[in-house]
């Protein structure tokens, strides 16, 4: 036979097996012969548990209150340890150095150089009403006592945060705000500072401390919650970057008493809302590429294709199909045996 019209034969042949493959999906019951065969009901379900994964223990990232200094002290004594808890204007830090020195006569410079310009502005702001004076001098006069006024703002800022100490040279940094102490090199970079500033740590308020972990992307808008073996919280943000298949989601502020440490590796189960059917994880087989299980109906056990959603802990599929009821029963044992005489692989005496 010529090798064109034998591949030609295959072809056909292929097809004409594979329509009648297609075209049952459903065994009768007395073709399984003395097949052990058990059923268990089709439960509903609205919430499921994904297998348990690694989650982290983070600040929200934008979050932490930036301490950003006009001088960069050539040394810096912390005072607590990184990840204290601080009252507002606690000592957190003392500094030391020719800076801080240069600080303290900077910060005294321009205020009294904002005190001669609002004097001069305040003398002239009524014969600038009546015209007594151009406008180009008063412009000046003006344009003077704002650029003194954002000079000394930008230096008293710090100096809020700025206790003086008997050495000229010296004085401590306060706390902005009461909150969790974080040391600069250990914080993200998200605010950039000029090359005249220098970060010298940050505040982060503990609402903004936050479990998080990486979630199927596929699964992300039925994301819900998330369990600890502590506590659990609920999902507060799904970002809509992807991480190869993976979207990182972040929980919502800690419950009280919720006993998990800034930094640490926790053990995490995701919850997701569903609308979904379970069944045994066992019941579960594929039938031409597509998951399915054998539903009893009557003496017929019918292959219906299902949409799985993932399985749980407790070893159960969780899925979505159409025209499934609470009393439907799903087969749970011979299950390949089954899917054998369904496809014309050999009968059970």
């Amino acid at each position: 036979m010529n090798y064109a019209i034998f591949r030609h034969v295959l072809v056909l042949f292929s097809m004409v097996l594979a329509c009648d493959v297609h075209a049952s999906n459903s065994v009768s019951l007395g073709e399984l012969g003395k097949l052990s065969l058990t059923y268990t009901p089709i439960n509903a379900v609205s919430t499921m548990e994904k297998p348990a994964s690694t989650g982290i223990v983070k600040v929200l990232p934008g979050s932490p209150l930036q301490i950003i200094s006009p001088m960069d002290p050539q040394k810096i004594e912390y005072l607590v340890a990184h990840g204290e808890n601080v009252k507002q204007n606690q000592r957190i830090a003392m500094l030391s150095g020719s800076e801080v020195h240069h600080f303290r006569d900077n910060l005294a410079a321009k205020t009294a150089l904002l005190k001669i310009a609002k004097s001069r502005f305040d003398k002239n702001r009524e014969l600038a009403s009546v015209n007594a004076i151009s406008q180009d001098k008063w412009l000046n006069i003006a344009q003077q006592y704002y650029d003194a006024q954002l000079t000394w703002g930008h230096l008293n800022h710090f100096a809020e945060m700025f206790e003086p100490h008997s050495d000229e040279d010296m004085g401590y940094l306060l706390a902005p705000s009461k909150g969790i102490f974080m040391l600069p090199e250990q914080r993200s970079n998200d605010i950039k500072t000029q090359a005249t500033e220098t970060q010298l740590g940050a505040i982060v308020n503990p609402n903004s401390i936050r479990l998080t972990t990486l979630v199927n992307a596929s699964e992300k808008e039925f994301v819900e919650a998330i369990h600890t073996d502590s506590c659990s919280v609920e999902v507060e943000k799904i970002e809509k970057i992807n991480h190869r298949f993976f979207v990182r989601v972040w929980s919502a502020p800690l419950p009280e008493g919720c006993a998990l440490q800034l930094g640490a590796q926790v053990n995490v189960r995701v919850q997701l809302s569903v609308s979904a059917h379970s069944v045994p994880a066992a019941s579960v087989f594929y039938l031409h590429g597509q998951a399915s299980i054998f539903v009893r109906h009557d003496d017929t056990l019918k292959a219906v294709p299902i949409t799985l959603i993932g399985n749980t802990d407790n070893d159960s599929a969780v899925f979505t199909a159409p025209d499934l009821t609470n009393n439907d029963e799903v087969l749970t044992s011979s299950i390949s045996a089954v899917q054998g005489i369904l496809l014309g692989l050999g009968g059970i005496e």
